[in-house]
């Protein structure tokens, strides 16, 4: 499901080989959630996830693709759940691989503000998480837009993803990840983005 970004592309009869079609990011969005459906068995994954319901006076962000179990019942938490979800091989294979496309992605910009925890401080960050993993898939949003992806996706999931469309999407992330890190640097308010992950929609496949 995980591909080096340096590896070329190559042809493929099979409909689901995304490089060699044409397709928007919701096209994209309903292709990767049946594969994480797949890869991720036997836990849930929905698309289009509504984080808060019922509360008029509060706004509620909507994930691209949520991977369950969700926890929305007023006063509980699933952090016993996703800590036993996290030790089997599955969960534990795949987030590898996110956090390995991530190391990849962010390059020498390690050298600049962002900092790269272990994997296993990453994954216990979050943990009051209302989903098991956040996805959001990013391709032409401003920069305000991609900022509060990526806050959602922190602040929702025990560990949050984001997907980059494309290679301005990409850098966008990155830089959003260093400006963080500044802010955390220089002691002005910020936000923690430690459980935050970036891979590539061709990673992700």
């Amino acid at each position: 499901m995980f591909r080096d970004r340096k590896e070329k592309s190559t042809k493929s009869n099979n409909s689901l080989e995304l490089e060699s079609i044409q397709m928007d990011a919701k096209e994209y969005q309903g292709i990767i959630s049946s594969l994480l459906a797949s890869k991720l068995d036997p836990l849930e994954v929905k698309s289009e996830w509504t984080a808060f319901r019922g509360l008029s006076y509060q706004y509620s962000p909507r994930v691209d693709i949520a991977v369950g179990p969700f926890s929305v019942t007023p006063g509980g938490n699933q952090t016993r759940e996703y800590n036993r979800i996290l030790q089997t091989p599955s969960a534990s294979s795949f987030l590898r691989s996110v956090y390995d496309c991530h190391i990849e992605n962010i390059g020498d910009q390690w050298i600049n503000e962002i900092a790269i925890p272990e994997l296993d401080y990453l994954i216990q960050k979050n943990q009051n998480a209302r989903c098991f993993i956040a996805f959001e898939i990013e391709n032409s949003s401003s920069k305000k837009h991609i900022m509060g992806s990526m806050i959602n996706a922190a602040s929702l999931g025990r560990v949050g993803v984001g997907v980059a469309f494309n290679d301005s999407v990409l850098r966008t992330f990155v830089r959003i990840l260093n400006y963080l890190g500044f802010l955390k640097r220089v002691e002005k308010n910020t936000y923690d983005s430690t459980n935050f992950l970036i891979i590539t929609k061709e990673q992700l496949q």
